[in-house]
């Protein structure tokens, strides 16, 4: 495993949360985060996807471009990670949300971070 592969991997799973969240709306909302699918959470979630659509793409296109500036721009996605983790379990832990995709996203993201940090380095 390398730098570029933790990118491209965390690039591809950004996209499909992305599509996910901009596409399946009330899916995503209801199993996501245990709440109530409404009209105003769906189009909230799909300002989110668009979010992660394009963070994805980022994180895909960065190992290409970035250069010798590959290891600044890892830190950089390791303290986003950091953070991502944080806010995560800190909705799990207080329960403002449910079911297993917060787990799931919590695990990925920790991972992510964890690896971005180490291959960073």
């Amino acid at each position: 495993m390398n730098l570029n592969f933790i990118f491209k991997a965390q690039g591809v799973v950004l996209i499909i949360n992305g599509l996910g969240s901009l596409f399946l709306g009330s899916l995503w909302i209801s199993q996501g985060t245990g709440w109530t699918s409404t009209p105003d959470l769906i189009t909230f979630g799909q300002f989110v996807g668009v979010v992660l659509f394009v963070n994805g793409i980022w994180s895909w296109r960065f190992p290409d471009i970035a250069g010798e500036n590959i290891k600044s721009i890892g830190m950089l996605f390791a303290f986003g990670g950091l953070l991502f983790t944080a806010i995560i379990l800190f909705h799990i832990i207080t329960g403002a949300v449910a079911g297993a995709t917060p787990y799931v996203n919590v695990v990925l993201t920790a991972l992510f971070a964890i690896a971005f940090y180490i291959y960073s380095r």
